[in-house]
Order: structure tokens, then sequence, then C-alpha cells
């Protein structure tokens, strides 16, 4: 979905929308056309989540994508007082949730998502394919509020 995602995202001609990711490099379409509106937080989650509640909260859409549970579980604060009640506009990407980063630890495999972000109202998805994940990070995107959309293999070869 990467490729899906960098193809879609360099492509979609919106000024205000901003793409923060924690160390899933290979966005190289999108960051050449719009560098200054791709940023990467290595592996500051919690950084990246206030960031992305400030860039909403000032009128910006912003696009998180990160490792399973390491965006929603580091920063599930920030995500509760920065994004969810007073950023808005946020879709977080939860990438590589059935099992494509399982070699690299439980932090990688988690399975509360749901519960977590449907705890703070957050509308969750899970697409079916790429056409299902493009047409709901459309929606995800003209909406208003917060989302979290559940990706699974994340083109890992293991």
């Amino acid at each position: 979905m990467r490729n899906t995602l960098d193809i879609f995202l360099s492509k979609y001609n919106n000024p205000d929308l901003y793409f923060l990711h924690a160390d899933m490099w290979s966005f190289k379409k999108f960051t050449s056309r719009f560098p200054e509106r791709c940023l990467n937080f290595g592996i500051q989650e919690t950084n990246m989540v206030n960031v992305a509640g400030g860039l909403a909260r000032s009128g910006k859409k912003v696009i998180i994508y990160g490792v399973a549970g390491f965006v929603y579980q580091r920063g599930y604060e920030q995500l509760k007082f920065s994004v969810v009640n007073y950023g808005k506009n946020v879709t977080i990407i939860n990438a590589g949730h059935n099992g494509c980063y399982k070699r690299c630890g439980i932090g990688h495999l988690p399975d509360d998502d749901y519960r977590l972000m449907n705890a703070l109202g957050v509308k969750c998805h899970e697409p079916e394919g790429r056409r299902s994940f493009l047409q709901t990070l459309v929606n995800c995107i003209r909406d208003d509020e917060t989302n979290f959309i559940r990706l699974g293999w994340d083109n890992c070869d293991w």
C-alpha cells in the first residue's frame, strides 16, 4: 500500500495536505514534488502527533503514517488532547497490522487499536484492497474529523 499511498499523495492536488511519517521511507514521488509537506519524524511518534494536531488546528489536512501501534500507543495522550479535542482533520494510517512486522517484536503487532480509537470517538476504517483504500482515504481527507485507517500488509517481503 505504500506505493499506492505515494502515488495518491503525489497526484492529490491540495496545498493544505501534509504527510507525517515515522521512518516509513520510500515516499519518493510525494517527497520530490512537495518536500515541505512530507515530514519524517523518525521514532518520535508522540512529537509527530502533536505537530499533526497543531497543523490541523491551523486548518491543514494531515495524514499520519506509522507501523502498527507506535503512533496510537506512544502518542495516545497527544491524540486525545492535541488531535481529537482540538485538531481534527487528521487521518492516522496504521501500517502492517496483520503481521507484516511481527519479526520486529510485539510492539509492531498490537491488537487494541480499534478499542483505543473508539474510546476517543475516532472513526475507524479497514479497507480491503487498493481501490477501497483509496476511496476511504479520499473520504477521510474530505471529512473534518479524526479518522483511523487500519492497513494490513505493507510491501514487506518477509
